[in-house]
């Protein structure tokens, strides 16, 4: 099944761009400071529902700061088929 990841770097691109601060952001966002470095830098990947927060704020769509990994069909190690 294809995996819907955040795009962390174009996120805080977009915050400067508003020039939203950073503290703020998270504060709109319902998330730690800490937590929305980490998904900016890549670091993490935030459930679905702060991904959509992230986009609201923003005033964008969820589909302009995701992207699709799609399924290989490749099974993960020590996995039965």
């Amino acid at each position: 099944m294809a995996q819907r990841r955040l795009h962390g770097p174009a996120v805080r691109v977009m915050r400067e761009l508003t020039g939203i601060k950073h503290g703020v952001f998270a504060i709109q966002c319902g998330i730690s400071p800490g937590y929305l470095t980490n998904i900016e830098k890549g670091l993490k990947q935030p459930a679905p529902a702060v991904a959509k927060s992230i986009a609201d704020a923003l005033g964008v769509a969820l589909d302009d700061i995701t992207y699709v990994i799609p399924d290989c069909g490749h099974e993960a190690p020590g996995r039965a088929a």
